[in-house]
């Protein structure tokens, strides 16, 4: 009981921590179109932000922002490939299409609260910038013609640099549990009763690799970070350490 209270707090501590912490994921790439290796600064004007909110099932939940400097930011929240950020330089033909389809879709002249007629479809919250004027428009579908082209567009150019949200991810399929960490355990400790807290997380034991104890943890990426899992589990009573996977993963292939 006392290890349940102390992982409640130690999660709910460290997730207020890390909301304005986490730092863009880095690449060692410097071509146009690919992820930047510098951590991400809102940039002081934005054109476009789309977010988007939860339904009754799976359906992503994350926000990407699209600047007048032609990068963007994803934020993933719940239900999709990757929770945290990242961060974007879009290709001069993908931006020249971005802003052209913001011009046509003319989201100032539109309701901020659009009809909706598809039960339990999760909401698009279009917010548009122009100097120091903002207007957000609000909708489940069907949208207008050119805002769902809109729509579409900065799906499609997010995917394109490898910002999946399309499809949204079931935390309870074994096969989107794709996250591993190597954690050391003590002696006495039995790695699938201490799984059972993290229950809410999706934690599983995947197997022994070490008679002292050491075991690969499964967990899902869409319900947290690498990161964040780790250092929660550092924080814990019974681990001796815990680290990635993937130099482990890496060897192997």
């Amino acid at each position: 009981m006392k290890h349940t209270i102390s992982l409640i707090a130690t999660i709910i501590g460290f997730f207020t921590l890390s909301t304005h912490s986490i730092l863009a994921q880095q690449s060692g790439s410097e071509d146009q179109g690919k992820l930047s290796s510098v951590s991400y600064q809102p940039p002081a004007e934005v054109l476009i932000k789309l977010e988007t909110s939860g339904c009754k099932g799976y359906c992503p939940v994350y926000k990407l922002t699209f600047n007048v400097d032609g990068t963007m930011n994803y934020s993933g929240y719940r239900h999709v490939e990757e929770v945290g950020e990242k961060y974007a330089k879009l290709t001069a033909d993908e931006f020249s299409k971005l802003k052209n389809a913001v011009r046509r879709a003319d989201l100032w002249n539109l309701s901020q609260e659009l009809p909706v007629t598809v039960a339990d479809a999760p909401y698009h919250t279009f917010t548009v910038y122009e100097k120091d004027k903002k207007y957000k428009v609000k909708g489940a579908g069907p949208l207008p013609k050119e805002l769902e082209h809109l729509n579409q567009l900065m799906k499609d150019i997010a995917e394109n640099h490898g910002m999946m949200v399309k499809k949204g991810v079931d935390p309870n399929d074994p096969s989107n549990m794709k996250g591993e960490v190597i954690v050391q355990f003590r002696p006495e400790i039995n790695a699938g009763n201490f799984c059972m807290q993290f229950m809410e997380l999706k934690t599983r034991p995947v197997r022994r690799i070490s008679e002292d104890n050491i075991w690969i943890i499964g967990f899902s990426p869409s319900e947290l970070t690498e990161a964040q899992f780790i250092d929660i589990l550092k924080g814990m009573d019974g681990v001796i350490s815990a680290q990635s996977n993937k130099k482990l993963q890496q060897r192997k292939n």
